[in-house]
């Protein structure tokens, strides 16, 4: 009939008084009868128990603030149906792999020249790349955020593989947000804006791991994907993960959104 919500935990003090315990760890006092809520803990803890009236208010008070669910009952959540993938190679590959494993109704279409048109008619896009295609990912930034489809992406970079930052199809940074920011941080801009114009008249290659770094890298690439469809918030946001493809050792870079208007209509840095 009732049963707790994922993350959250129903517990007293040693006070006797009754709290729950919210996934991010803020504890919000209950104020109601601390014999209903002891009934209600045994519940939902001991299978065969049963809940009297005051018991039974209580829980459908939580599962209005999301502490409590009924199973059976659970909201319906949009879950994406189609996934661009834009790449080759083995961690594209893996990327198929986990997401078709994980989310059985999803179609994941493959492509290495996406187009607007392409982009509109999905609910996320995922580019992989063995360097950063400068002029493309810009192109295809500016039609995300035009058609407010989420994306993300994985390249390799001066010996790391980056993973993101993902962006929500709403106004959270991005590929265009990761330039502007390095370039603003560089000891020299100059060569890094060199660099990436070198590298965009470069002919596409794949990105190659060993398939521990690759399953490892499609994993984190897919996971916000994944979680969005359970429900949860992306854990990637306004964040860059670089991994270190021969330790698989990781870190976490906040990147925050430019100002508006900055590299706009489109992050063209040449």
């Amino acid at each position: 009939m009732y049963a707790l919500a994922d993350g959250h935990q129903l517990y007293p003090t040693p006070d006797g008084t009754w709290h729950y315990l919210t996934p991010d760890e803020n504890a919000v006092t209950i104020g109601a009868p601390a014999e209903d809520l002891a009934e209600l803990d045994n519940f939902l803890r001991r299978s065969g128990s049963v809940l009297g009236p005051g018991a039974i208010e209580i829980a459908d008070a939580l599962v209005s603030r999301g502490v409590l669910v009924v199973p059976g009952q659970a909201p319906e959540i949009p879950r994406p149906q189609r996934v661009l993938m834009d790449g080759i190679g083995p961690v594209a590959d893996a990327c198929i792999a986990l997401l078709s494993k994980a989310l059985p109704h999803l179609e994941v279409v493959s492509t290495t020249a996406p187009i607007e048109d392409d982009v509109a008619s999905s609910d996320l896009v995922l580019s992989v790349a063995g360097a950063p295609p400068h002029d493309e990912w810009s192109e295809l930034d500016t039609w995300c955020r035009r058609n407010q489809t989420p994306w993300q992406t994985v390249h390799a970079e001066l010996g790391e593989i980056c993973i993101g930052p993902f962006f929500d199809g709403i106004g959270s940074a991005s590929y265009r947000d990761v330039c502007g920011r390095r370039l603003a941080a560089s000891r020299v801009p100059d060569h890094l804006q060199a660099l990436w114009n070198h590298l965009a008249g470069s002919e596409p290659r794949p990105l190659e791991l060993e398939p521990t770094a690759a399953a490892m890298a499609s994993a984190l690439a897919c996971s916000d994907v994944v979680a969005g469809v359970h429900g949860a918030p992306p854990s990637h946001l306004h964040h860059q993960i670089r991994m270190n493809p021969r330790t698989l050792m990781m870190t976490r870079h906040p990147v925050l959104p430019l100002p508006g208007g900055v590299l706009e209509p489109a992050p063209t840095l040449r």
